[in-house]
């Protein structure tokens, strides 16, 4: 009995820890980052997009303020602090990223 109740505890806790992350993505109002270059914006339409570091995608970003979009140039290096409202991106925050060069292993 104790061998099946530690079994069902073990596989219990295995499927929280591999829900949990999936769940936080998705959580309303949670904010999220990312870093990339501003490739396209749209001052009428309130909206920016940034080619990401990561993988190279192309994210629009809406937003409220546009004293935001004020401060962007095309093909500057940002990170965008945003929240996730069903399909939309919607930017909080958008700050100049400078770019670390590292040293050249030899």
């Amino acid at each position: 009995m104790a061998k099946k109740l530690t079994m069902l505890l073990s596989l219990l806790l295995v499927v929280a820890v591999m829900t949990v992350p999936a769940f936080a993505l998705s959580v309303p109002g949670m904010k999220h980052h990312e870093t990339g270059n501003v490739s396209a914006i749209d001052k009428d339409g309130k909206t920016f997009t940034v080619t990401s570091d990561k993988d190279q995608k192309k994210q629009m970003f809406e937003v409220k303020d546009p004293a935001l979009l004020a401060k962007l140039r095309a093909g500057e290096h940002v990170r965008v602090s945003y929240e996730k409202k069903g399909a939309k991106l919607i930017a909080t925050d958008v700050t100049e990223k400078t770019t670390r060069t590292t040293a050249s292993r030899r």
